[in-house]
């Protein structure tokens, strides 16, 4: 039987979401990631009343989150203990700090409102929260980069510009990946101290090269010359980028990135496209985030292709990831 209130589990998810976030922000839940501890002694921990904690602790359990084993105390769900700790835990716990951060700036109904009237917010998180988003974007580029690296079109490819890079998490794995191929990951400063560190770890500093560079300020050019110097490059990577643009945006940073490549080369474009996405899901959803940015980012796949082409660039196929709900669109260089 349908819902007779369609809004109902919206505001549902709303309020549970709401729970789960100040769960994470005090520090409950990694309190709990290794086994039972009792309400008293979270109370104790973490100077909390009884009576609220004890309510938010069945709350929690009500919805899957965590899991009362009686005298022994409060834990972790098994589901949730996969999710929120390990190396996949680390992005999704990194997730929840940065929505919870979007959701209290601007991902609301007044940064939508706002929006709509004209504002645009910066592309770039604050400081603070940029070792979340570091350690969302290493994990989340370490899951997705083995997708691209199947693509044909980049198996012979020998230099790689990962523009908006981020912390070098696909670069890193591609070229663990390809060993004939070098990566020069091109972004801020402050995001490339913790990339530095990745590729440290990696033990990859002679294949991966990090060059500071704003996406709103500096035109792209090749590591080593001006913005005259020609191709540097036979390939470049755009993932996760293009979202927090408006079109026109969108097309400068295309042509920019156009100016790396020599005709025919290769040009990936990772992110999500809207094909009718179906409603209630997070592709959908995810609509909003953009939106209330001020890019108002949703295009399908003939909009991409006249934003490339507009670029100079020709669409050659696109690749969905349904794994990841996200598409690779495969362009080349006029």
């Amino acid at each position: 039987m349908a819902d007779p209130d369609p809004l109902s589990p919206l505001r549902s998810a709303r309020k549970v979401l709401a729970a789960v976030e100040a769960a994470e922000g005090i520090g409950l839940l990694e309190a709990v990631a290794g086994g039972p501890v009792p309400a008293g002694q979270l109370a104790d921990s973490f100077d909390l009343r009884p009576e609220p904690l004890h309510a938010l602790l069945r709350v929690l359990r009500w919805h899957g989150v965590l899991d009362d084993t009686g005298a022994a105390g409060w834990q972790l769900s098994e589901v949730y203990r996969e999710l929120l700790t390990g190396p996949p835990g680390s992005n999704a716990r990194a997730l929840l700090r940065i929505e919870r951060w979007a959701a209290q700036d601007h991902l609301n109904a007044d940064g939508v409102t706002a929006a709509l009237r004209g504002r645009r917010l910066p592309t770039e998180i604050p400081d603070a929260e940029l070792p979340a988003l570091a350690d969302a974007m290493l994990t989340g580029a370490r899951a997705s980069a083995p997708h691209l690296a199947r693509l044909p079109e980049l198996r012979d490819r020998t230099s790689l510009a990962d523009i908006a890079g981020g912390s070098g998490g696909y670069s890193l794995t591609l070229c663990r990946m390809f060993r004939g191929l070098t990566a020069t990951v091109y972004d801020r400063a402050p995001m490339l101290e913790h990339a530095a560190r990745a590729v440290k770890e990696a033990e990859l500093g002679d294949r991966v090269r990090l060059v500071p560079w704003d996406l709103h300020r500096d035109p792209l050019a090749g590591p080593e010359a001006g913005e005259a110097s020609g191709p540097a490059h036979d390939a470049a990577l755009l993932s996760h980028v293009l979202h927090l643009l408006d079109r026109r945006e969108r097309v400068r940073l295309l042509t920019g990135a156009g100016r790396l490549l020599p005709g025919g080369g290769l040009l990936l474009v990772h992110d999500f496209l809207y094909e009718e996405p179906p409603a209630g899901s997070a592709l959908a959803a995810s609509a909003v985030d953009w939106l209330a940015l001020g890019a108002a980012y949703h295009p399908d796949r003939r909009a991409l292709a006249a934003e490339l082409a507009e670029a100079g660039f020709t669409l050659r196929r696109t690749v969905p990831l349904p794994a990841l709900g996200t598409t690779v669109a495969v362009a080349t260089r006029d």
